[in-house]
């Protein structure tokens, strides 16, 4: 059975990710900040008492440690690792009044969380694994009012064709997804926020004229984690509607 790590497996992406490969049979690993969250997801689906839940802050290094020491001990290795775990963005806003602290936790969050994963995930892989970060479609496009989101992804995109090249030696595969706009709770929380018309605006904005659903980033990243995908390196598949082509 092949061991497969999740981060950010509570909701969302990750939870649909989660629920995508343990229903292939898969032994799944997963981790989040809020064990509430996981908790209300066990709730919905039973099922997920199957898969091994840490609750984690990956901010900090020594709780990261700890919990890749705990996969050594009880695992061995891992096959396949998503690192998918991004709080929501806390420097939203034209970049020259943030916050400074802001701007430095989306940096923490969406760049140095995913690459000290990527540190800790490499030594236990074997030949034939393979680890996919989820990017997003503003790590290849400008975006004006969340720049230091952007620009993490951005990070991110490097960091992943950089590590590539060093891991196929070793026959690990290294790849990344880059979502669009993907109909999760963070956006269900934004229409109630601001009003029943943001769906549609998005939308109008979308070739596609709709947002994606979790499934549709879980079904790619299970395709590109396969044999299928064996000849893939260092690769960024966009999953966007095509947001990126206006």
């Amino acid at each position: 059975m092949k061991i497969v790590l999740v981060t950010g497996g509570s909701s969302g992406i990750g939870l649909q990710t989660v629920l995508s490969y343990h229903q292939s049979g898969y032994k799944v690993i997963t981790c989040s900040r809020n064990e509430e969250k996981w908790n209300q997801a066990l709730a919905k689906y039973p099922e997920l008492s199957a898969v091994d839940y840490l609750p984690l802050d990956l901010k900090d290094v020594h709780q990261v440690d700890r919990f890749f020491g705990y996969i050594r001990e009880n695992y061995g290795h891992i096959d396949i690792a998503v690192n998918n775990a991004s709080p929501v963005i806390e420097s939203r806003g034209d970049y020259a009044s943030l916050p400074i602290d802001s701007l430095y936790s989306t940096m923490i969050s969406d760049y140095w969380v995913p690459a000290l994963c990527l540190r800790y995930e490499l030594p236990l892989m074997r030949e034939g694994a393979c680890i996919i970060n989820v990017s997003s479609v503003n790590g290849i496009r400008p975006t004006p009012n969340a720049a230091m989101y952007s620009g993490t992804k951005h990070g991110l995109e490097g960091m992943t064709r950089s590590v590539a090249v060093e891991a196929i030696r070793k026959g690990i595969r290294v790849n990344s997804v880059a979502p669009g706009v993907t109909w999760t709770p963070r956006w269900e929380q934004k229409q109630q926020e601001m009003g029943t018309s943001l769906k549609e605006t998005v939308e109008s904005q979308v070739p596609c004229q709709r947002f994606a659903e979790p499934q549709e980033i879980a079904d790619a990243i299970i395709w590109l984690s396969s044999d299928k995908a064996k000849y893939i390196v260092g690769h960024t598949l966009v999953i966007d509607g095509g947001l990126s082509l206006t």
